[in-house]
């Protein structure tokens, strides 16, 4: 038999299970759910082929509120269509039914639903924030969060693990937090329940959440695609014994990378030289009280190190029932921001290299349990942005790996959450850590894959009723900002096309300051992707652009404010999807015209140009024919700003806050929301604010 009969009976077998599958729902319609109000509702799932399935939602007093029936297909999938619902804050139940099958979803609300995209400023959560302790307290359970667990797919997926989580003290803090307090002001302002669908990954590209088709069809981008789908199509005509040969290879180039790695820093690390996992503890010897878990800077005891990268010690003893000496012990520590080295009673027992996201979970060797008194060392080593030990309270902690024999106490796991004493060790200039073959080495599942997030993480939720998305990412794009002017476009039609609303809401993060501050008038690569971001504003239907240079970190890439960010984002939302009025935006550069020595600058949203705290106003570079810029005399008169130079007769071109870290910028409306960085150089699509 060849290679396409069997091709052949395999497929016939998959559609055969996939039309005698039981009925299903994906895991978005979960319990705690929250639906889009006002619009027509899909809903969808699996079931027996040919039979007719019955959707309906219903109240606590089991009265009909809405319902659907359709069919089955042969492929075993349905999706029906639930007619339009007004808010609703008490609990409903979305049922569903296929003969002697029932599905019943429980706790459902009706409200707003915002779909949550970008990289690890939108990923970071609540409780790793500025007061983000307190605003998870002030929650209502009216809000939810869906998360998507961090994955990839070389084709688009139909489910994820995940569950929507109710907004509490304890579940709020893990949590986006720039679609939390976007969430609160919104739900707030319109008293409706709030759902996110907060699908994000720290470092991502932007074209891994492009689906493959769509950008295949770009006349830019699909020559790239095409090339990515060659090298798939030859690994995946290899042998499966090619496929482990070259897997192996690479697996021992990475081992081999990560202990010279670690030999290279060991050398420097002054905790390794002393062997701090075993030296005396105090304040003596410069020792500090601080808490696990948390971000450091934001973790009590730990805030001089809010800018700090580098290592940190940590030690703490324990005391552990009689009956656990001489037994295996399990520590689970959760994820460590990047890499870190831990030793029980001076024994290693795990050390985990540059993943920043992946739980710890270590054995302690019974060899290493002598006595009821455990000294326990962390090495914890931070190469950017922030660090700490980043897991749940709740679940840092130490127990027997058998509870065999044991009862009681005995058999609970000891909370390693709360002090311990912590001291600096090398201290900046740390390389990232080599990063991990990937998967199978599918080439298509890589961070710089087309596809290879959306089809894992987006392509399950696709169709999910939403109002709208909020996204901030670009940091990892930075490099490529003139790309970035087409990608991030392409990225919100790609998005729109799958969900079939229209063009809904798109609402824009542009990126905050980083990095240290220059002098010089025009530098820096952000500012190129913050004027790409500027110009999808500009050329991209029914968007947002939220200006955040105002609450940047120059030390570090993830500014703890996200306060400012999501109100900022729900202030457009506001006015411009809700139509409740008011300012949502700074000023926007709308056009130059001469003035004999001068330009004249013109702004959208200029109503009461100021500056903050009224200071001179700064930020402006000018440049004459000779295209070299240098910094401008600025002013403002009435809605407009006026730049000259002494030495340049005719300006011919004005760039403001044109640096990764504009320091000197300071232009701010009546509103008190900050301008966007601009150059009167660049290309920008018409305006359609």
């Amino acid at each position: 038999m060849n290679l396409f009969a069997n091709c052949a009976i395999l497929l016939v077998i998959a559609v055969a299970s996939e039309a005698n599958a039981q009925l299903a729902l994906p895991s978005v319609f979960s319990d705690h759910m929250v639906l889009q109000r006002d619009m027509p509702l899909p809903v969808w799932g699996k079931g027996s082929a040919g039979q007719q399935v019955v959707v309906e939602i219903v109240d606590a007093t089991g009265g009909q509120v809405a319902s659907a029936t359709g069919p089955i297909a042969v492929d075993g999938r349905w999706k029906v269509q639930l007619p339009a619902l007004g808010a609703h804050a008490r609990a409903l139940t979305l049922r569903v039914r296929c003969g002697s099958e029932s599905i019943s979803r429980t706790d459902v609300l009706v409200g707003e639903v915002w779909l949550c995209g970008g990289q690890s400023n939108m990923e970071w959560p609540v409780g790793a924030s500025l007061g983000g302790t307190e605003f998870a307290a002030s929650l209502p359970s009216t809000i939810r969060c869906f998360t998507a667990p961090h994955d990839m797919a070389v084709a688009p997926l139909d489910e994820q693990p995940a569950q929507w989580v109710v907004a509490s003290p304890a579940n709020a803090q893990h949590f986006t937090a720039v679609g939390s307090w976007f969430a609160s002001k919104v739900g707030a302002t319109l008293d409706v329940p709030v759902g996110l669908l907060s699908i994000n990954w720290g470092g991502s590209l932007a074209e891994s959440w492009v689906p493959v088709a769509a950008a295949a069809r770009d006349t830019l981008f699909g020559d790239s695609v095409a090339k990515q789908q060659t090298v798939a199509r030859e690994y995946e005509q290899q042998s499966a014994a090619e496929k482990q040969l070259a897997m192996s290879r690479a697996t021992d180039d990475y081992q081999k990378a990560i202990a010279q790695y670690w030999n290279a820093l060991e050398v420097k690390e002054p905790g390794f030289q002393g062997s701090w996992q075993r030296a005396e503890v105090g304040e003596a010897q410069g020792w500090s009280n601080g808490v696990i878990p948390g971000q450091h800077g934001s973790a009590a005891g730990t805030e001089s190190l809010a800018t700090f990268d580098g290592g940190t010690w940590w030690r703490r003893t324990i005391e552990i029932p009689t009956s656990w000496i001489g037994r295996d012990l399990r520590l689970a520590l959760g994820p460590i921001d990047d890499s870190d080295v831990v030793w029980v009673s001076g024994i290693e027992v795990g050390r985990t290299t540059g993943l920043h996201s992946a739980p710890r979970n270590y054995v302690v060797p019974a060899s290493a349990v002598t006595s009821r008194s455990l000294e326990l060392a962390i090495f914890m080593l931070d190469t950017g942005g922030a660090g700490g030990m980043t897991g749940a309270a709740e679940r840092i902690a130490v127990r027997a790996a058998s509870t065999d024999g044991l009862s009681g106490g005995d058999a609970q796991p000891i909370s390693l959450a709360g002090s311990w004493q912590w001291k600096r060790g090398i201290d900046g200039g740390v390389p990232v850590a080599p990063a991990p073959p990937v998967g199978a080495s599918h080439p298509l599942l890589a961070w710089n894959a087309w596809g290879s997030m959306w089809n894992a993480m987006m392509a399950p939720v696709a169709g999910f009723g939403i109002r709208g998305a909020i996204w901030y990412q670009g940091e990892s794009n930075a490099d490529r900002a003139q790309q970035y002017r087409a990608l991030l476009p392409l990225l919100i039609r790609s998005w729109r096309e799958a969900w079939r609303e229209g063009d809904f809401p798109f609402g824009i993060v542009q990126l905050a300051s980083f990095q240290a501050a220059s002098n010089d008038p025009v530098e820096g690569t952000w500012a190129e992707l913050r004027d790409a971001q500027l110009n999808t504003l500009r050329a991209v239907p029914a968007c947002g652009l939220a200006v955040t240079l105002d609450v940047g970190d120059a030390a570090d890439i993830h500014p703890r404010n996200k306060q400012v960010v999501g109100s900022r984002l729900a202030g457009w939302a506001l006015a411009q999807v809700y139509g409740k009025g008011g300012e949502w935006s700074g000023p926007l550069y709308l056009s130059a015209v001469a003035r004999g020595s001068q330009l004249v600058l013109s702004f959208d949203h200029a109503s009461g140009l100021t500056t903050v705290g009224g200071t001179p106003l700064d930020g402006f570079a000018v440049a004459g024919s000779d295209g070299i810029f240098v910094w401008g005399n600025a002013s403002i008169e009435g809605s407009t700003v006026v730049v000259s130079h002494p030495s340049i007769a005719r300006p011919t071109a004005v760039r403001y806050a044109w640096s990764c870290n504009p320091v000197r910028a300071n232009l701010i409306n009546g509103a008190g929301l900050p301008a966007s960085p601009f150059a009167t150089d660049r290309p920008a699509s018409p305006s359609n604010h």
